[in-house]
């Protein structure tokens, strides 16, 4: 779906006589510099990310949170030209504003977690002249105790699934799975039947977080 995009945009532009990013990349040097605009740059490096074959769910995150960045910018009416951004317009415009509109620490680090790689690809490509992200730091995170589920809240949980309909038998399978593993919910949802092993009692796990499958446990049903 992706390689059908970037076909047709590099069509698109062989019929107006332009040149392709990587082209331009070809031709650029040291001393020729070339203007991008921002939705240009998040595709060469989102077209990377592809290349890299990096997860599905990781490049939706890396556009959805770059997007939220320039988004934060617009609101303030500060200049979006980006050889113009430094280490002050990240303190000043997106910690200090999110943080003013009361967004928790976790969601500021994982907005500059994106743009750190974003900028960091910029660089190592030669894209930009300075990294507005060099000497920037996540904000410490204070641990909280996470409050589990007692057995009697795990037990109306279960007890609201109506195992006479296919929705409540499947919201109990799910429930029970998460309960039985501890696999990640975006784990879950990329588990097919020919990944449960029923002979050795484990289930593999495919669409990890590290890229690396592993298998995990579960009870004998019979």
């Amino acid at each position: 779906m992706r390689n059908e995009g970037t076909l047709q945009r590099n069509s698109k532009r062989r019929r107006r006589g332009e040149l392709s990013r990587e082209e331009l990349l070809l031709i650029s040097d040291g001393n020729t510099e070339i203007e991008y605009t921002f939705d240009e740059l998040l595709e060469i490096f989102i077209e990377d990310c592809e290349l890299r074959n990096l997860r599905e769910h990781t490049i939706k995150y890396y556009r959805s949170e770059l997007n939220a960045f320039v988004k934060l910018l617009k609101e303030q009416e500060i200049e979006l030209r980006v050889s113009e951004w430094t280490g002050e317009t990240i303190k000043r415009n997106v910690i200090m504003y999110m943080k003013e509109k009361g967004l928790k620490t976790v969601s500021i680090n994982s907005r500059l977690r994106a743009m750190r790689a974003f900028f960091n690809f910029l660089e190592d490509r030669n894209l930009i002249k300075n990294n507005p992200m060099k000497d920037i730091k996540l904000l410490k995170e204070r641990k909280k105790i996470v409050e589990t589920f007692d057995n009697q809240q795990i037990k109306a949980l279960f007890k609201a699934c109506d195992l006479r309909t296919f929705i409540g038998l499947r919201d109990y399978t799910i429930m029970m799975l998460l309960l039985e593993t501890g696999v990640r919910v975006n784990e879950l949802v990329g588990i097919k039947t020919t990944d449960i092993i029923w002979e050795q009692k484990v289930i593999r796990i495919r669409n990890t977080k590290g890229g690396f499958e592993r298998f995990v446990p579960i009870q004998d049903c019979s």
